[in-house]
């Protein structure tokens, strides 16, 4: 069904051009997150100065709220097989398929943007090596705010999150939960609301930003902002279809990119400190970590992030090690 849609797309578009007029390139573009969100509306300003520094040689058209049909899993593979010439690419949520991506998704890996900044940095070159395989490339990449929990009951322990049925997004989520006696379930955003109504979850992990998107004060009252994870995102491009473009492209494309990237990560706190206001107004508590449960929180990540080390690899270690050695962490 996936493949009918870009298909019958392309098709379309084909189809538009057969008078003899010039052929432009057209990129369908998977969004996962909703039109309004400030990641969906980076992409759009990068797709409209694509259009405008190569002149329309190049149209990056976008899909938000993954209205192409593909589930976070799933996008590494279909960049690689040419299903999607590009999408939007959360790290932690592709480890299926390549387990060092969610290096960056580690829980309670760093404490502020900056750290995270670093941690990518030290891992680009590694991701940059494992996407080859998937014939694929990172045009520019984007962070979240940290995520935190929303809970109907207040949480002031790692004590206090047993029972709790939750909804997380990733294999770090997943960890947490069997760490700490969460029910933790990983399902598309979409399928969050849902759940809630029909008792099936009682809290999800995700950031403040995304409790804005969702309305998670319709449901829930509580937001603690643990931050276990700052997602990257990455914006990765098909390489068949890359080399495809006349290098003069590929340079503005590669300009937008580098820029874009600059001004996506520099968004974060500002987002971050927007949305917890937003939640305060419309009657969300946004609850506030103790020293106590914080210690215990980075135990649980010290230990989650040394099982993980072990699967993804040394590779996965090495940069471990440098990080923990340039930020002063274990």
């Amino acid at each position: 069904m996936k493949r009918w849609i870009i298909y019958t797309i392309s098709l379309l578009f084909a189809l538009s051009f057969s008078s003899g007029a010039i052929a432009k390139t057209r990129w369908d573009m998977h969004l996962n997150y909703p039109a309004g969100n400030f990641h969906s509306q980076g992409a759009k300003r990068f797709a409209e100065r694509v259009k405008k520094a190569t002149g329309g040689e190049l149209e990056i058209v976008l899909h938000p709220g993954a209205s192409l049909g593909f589930k976070g899993p799933e996008l590494l593979r279909a960049v690689a097989e040419g299903q999607l010439v590009i999408a939007e690419i959360p790290t932690g949520m592709v480890e299926g398929d390549a387990p060092i991506l969610a290096l960056t998704a580690q829980p309670f890996i760093s404490t502020n943007a900056k750290e995270q900044r670093l941690l990518y940095e030290l891992a680009k070159p590694t991701y940059a090596k494992v996407l080859k395989k998937f014939n694929q490339f990172t045009l520019y990449t984007s962070v979240w705010p940290f995520s935190g929990i929303y809970t109907q009951r207040p949480i002031k322990s790692v004590a206090d999150l047993k029972g709790l049925k939750m909804r997380v997004y990733d294999g770090t989520g997943l960890a947490f939960g069997k760490a700490t006696g969460i029910a933790a379930r990983k399902m598309p955003f979409s399928e969050v609301y849902p759940a809630m109504k029909a008792g099936l979850l009682d809290s999800m992990y995700t950031s403040s930003v995304s409790g804005v998107d969702a309305k998670a004060w319709e449901v829930l009252k509580y937001f603690t902002p643990i931050n276990i994870v700052g997602p990257v995102n990455m914006i990765n491009v098909n390489q068949t279809a890359w080399d495809k473009l006349p290098k003069d492209i590929q340079a503005k494309v590669q300009k937008v990119a580098a820029d874009m990237e600059k001004e996506m990560w520099s968004l974060a706190a500002d987002m971050d400190a927007k949305s917890r206001k937003t939640l305060a107004e419309h009657g969300m508590v946004v609850a506030e970590v103790s020293p106590e449960f914080r210690a215990q929180l980075n135990k649980v990540g010290d230990t989650l992030r040394a099982e993980w080390a072990k699967k993804a690899g040394k590779d996965a270690q090495a940069i471990l090690d440098e990080y923990y050695k340039k930020t002063g962490r274990k």
